[in-house]
This record gives structure tokens, C-alpha cells and sequence, in this order.
């Protein structure tokens, strides 16, 4: 693998794509662009324990061995053609312009925003998003929070340690529905009521709107939720903006094949990556996909890794989740099927455990674990093996 290598994005699929490079042997110069002037790091303690009482140095990712230059600036736009990447520096505001002989596209995702959302909403993406969240808040604070997926809910949890009164939103009928495939919602709500977060399921949102005394947030029926902070969580989107006049965009998604080159009606582009969150693929019935956790992130990183290198890439690894709620551990192995049966499959009331096995008729079992580590790793490890 000769030339000059470009990464746009210190994300944590970058990360895994360095570290397969130097283990492989690979000593050729890399290049990173990012704009976040404390990547590169770890992004899901952010709305855990980084967002509590954390500071940069416990989330800083490890890059010591990996003899990697980042450039502290932001990809503005790309000419794949003449193989020129355009940057902002952040610091300065100074353009310039770098050659590559190959560029892997690893900036993530942004947060999306409902349609009539001011843009002054808190959101969490970032480090310093994180302390300026942690920053506002007292024991005497109340927090709106909008969407309850994975960030909504951890959010809420770690606000409620640090004293805040917190009430989350969400148009679906219970949290967590897309990652827990609707499964446990009265579970998950019940953890979140045990630890005072107020919920409200099921409730439209037709005004946000910042007040003179705060902000206020209008449900169905014109009821109004007022706050001191509103922290929106209503999901993300890949960060492609930037590309809108690359022609490297199929519609709204940067479309990747199963080594993650990118794809322009089918055909693979030379030179061109995509992984991690800012990648999307096309399943076999023609939708496209995009997958969003550390673990798929890394998994990508290294197969691409592996493909440049002339490695045969391992097997893909069964798809696997975890996120904190009020003070547990729940971790996600396998595909969920909404349809699935569930059934306790091990249960420790005294250390607060339960396996749950997710039966999907045809398809293979998933589980999902609270607080059972070590009972997954097991599972994690017979799938492996």
C-alpha cells in the first residue's frame, strides 16, 4: 500500500484502522484531519461518566504508537478527481489544500435536529459539549431532554446523579424502541421512574421555543413543559454535509461496499473509504443502512484495514450494543426482531442480573443482558468461536 494516506475524522473507526495498520507492520506516514481540538477520544463516557465528574485525560484515546499527524483543521469539501482535499484551519480560519492518493472518510456523525428546533438547543456530540452540559447544571436545575435512544436516556441518568430534575420526551411508545427492537420498554421505563426522571411517552412536539426564564417545550394538546435547559437527543445523521458537491453522494448517503470503498451507482470509487458512522450501506431487499455503535465502528476500521493491506478480512462479528440506564448495564448481542419471544434465561435478583434470550423464529437468537458482563463475554465468545 504505497502513497500518501488522508483521514478525515479521529473517530474511534480511525482508531481501529491505525492500530490493525502498525500491528500489520505497516510504517508508512497517515495523515488526520479533524477539526475537535481535544480529539482524538472516546466518545460514549460523554453522556456518562465524562459528563458527571470526568476529565480528558480518563477518555483520550491512545495514540502513542500509532505515528499519526493530525492537522487541527475541518474538511470543507473534496475533488476526488484530482485527488485534492480542501481544509479550514480552526484555529486561524486559514484555507488550504492537501493531496492523497487515498482518503478514508471517518467523520462520524452530527446530531439532527427536529425541524422547528432553535439552534441554541443543547446537544451532545462533542467533548466540550459534554463540560459546558456538565457546566449548567445544579441540583437546583431542571432539564428537558427530547428523544429517548440511547443518548437520551443516559443523559437523563447522569443528570439525575448530579442533582437535576429531568423529564425526557419522546414520540415513541417506550425508550430505547429502535435499539431494544421495542422490547423491555416497561422495564427500562421503570428504572428511569426509580431513579426520578420523569417520562412521558407517546407525546408530539410542536414548539421549542428559549424564554426569558428558560425554555419551553409544547406537547400534544397544547401542554407546555417548562425548563431551564433543553437538551435535544432526537437522534443523528452522517456527517456528509460537506460532500453535497463531491459526487460522491448517492442521495442523501455516502454509500460504501462491504470492505467500506465508496460507491457511485455501484461502482466503486479509487482511492475512496468510508467507515464507521458516517457510512452507509444497501441491504439486499435495496434499503439503505447505517449502523451506529463503538463496536460495528471499530469492526469497520479494521476490515478495511485488512482489504489495503492484502489481507483476507475476518468474518463479520455478530452485532452487539451497550449503554447505561439508571445504574445498569444493559448490553445487546445479536438482531432484534420486534417480533421476537422473550424469556428470562438467568436471573440474580441479589446482583440486580438478568439474561434475556430473544428467540426470532428463523432467524438466530439475541440476548439481552442487565447487568450480566460476564455471562455475555461467554456468548460473545461461543459466537466467535
Amino acid at each position: 500500500m504505497n502513497g500518501r494516506t488522508i483521514i478525515v475524522g479521529a473517530s474511534v473507526a480511525t482508531t481501529a484502522f491505525l492500530e490493525r495498520l502498525r500491528e500489520s507492520g505497516y510504517r508508512e506516514h497517515v495523515t488526520v484531519v479533524d477539526g475537535d481540538l481535544d480529539a482524538p477520544y472516546d466518545r460514549p463516557p460523554l453522556s456518562k461518566q465524562y459528563l458527571k465528574d470526568g476529565e480528558l485525560e480518563d477518555i483520550m484515546a491512545d495514540w502513542g504508537d500509532l505515528d499519526a499527524q493530525i492537522v487541527r483543521a475541518e474538511a470543507v469539501s473534496v475533488d476526488s478527481g484530482n485527488r485534492l482535499l480542501h481544509l479550514r484551519d480552526v484555529v486561524t480560519d486559514a484555507a488550504s489544500t492537501m493531496t492523497f492518493d487515498r482518503l478514508v472518510l471517518a467523520c462520524g456523525a452530527s446530531p439532527a435536529r427536529l425541524p422547528f428546533e432553535p439552534q441554541d438547543t443543547l446537544v451532545l456530540r462533542h467533548a466540550n459539549e459534554s463540560r459546558a452540559l456538565r457546566d449548567q447544571v445544579s441540583g437546583s436545575t431542571t432539564v428537558t431532554i427530547i428523544g429517548a435512544g440511547a443518548i437520551g436516556v443516559e443523559l437523563a441518568s447522569s443528570l439525575r446523579a448530579l442533582g437535576a430534575e429531568v423529564t425526557v420526551l419522546d414520540r415513541a411508545a417506550g425508550p430505547l424502541e429502535r435499539l431494544l427492537g421495542g422490547q423491555l420498554q416497561d422495564e427500562v421505563t421503570g428504572w428511569l421512574d426509580e431513579a426520578g426522571v420523569i417520562t412521558r411517552w407517546g407525546v408530539g412536539i410542536s414548539r421549542v421555543e428559549h424564554v426569558a426564564d428558560g425554555w419551553e417545550v409544547e406537547i400534544d394538546g397544547g401542554e407546555i413543559v417548562r425548563s431551564d435547559l433543553v437538551v435535544s437527543a432526537v437522534g443523528s445523521k452522517p456527517a456528509i454535509g460537506w460532500l453535497q458537491d463531491s459526487g460522491l453522494l448517492s442521495g442523501n448517503a455516502l454509500l460504501v461496499d462491504a470492505v467500506g470503498q465508496v460507491l457511485m451507482e455501484g461502482t466503486p470509487v479509487d482511492g475512496l473509504y468510508a467507515i464507521g458512522d458516517v457510512a452507509s450501506r444497501q441491504d439486499g431487499t435495496g434499503n439503505i443502512t447505517r449502523t451506529e455503535s463503538w463496536s460495528a465502528a471499530r469492526e469497520q476500521g479494521e476490515r478495511l484495514a485488512d482489504h489495503l493491506l492484502g489481507r483476507e478480512p475476518e468474518a463479520p462479528v455478530v452485532p452487539y450494543f451497550w449503554t447505561e440506564v439508571a445504574g445498569r448495564k444493559l448490553q445487546v448481542l445479536g438482531r432484534l426482531d420486534p417480533a421476537g419471544t422473550v424469556d428470562v434465561d438467568y436471573s440474580d435478583p441479589a446482583r440486580g442480573t438478568i439474561l434475556y434470550r430473544v428467540d426470532n423464529g428463523d432467524a438466530a437468537d439475541a440476548w439481552i443482558g442487565v447487568n450480566a458482563q460476564p455471562r455475555i463475554a461467554q456468548l460473545m465468545m461461543s459466537v466467535a468461536a
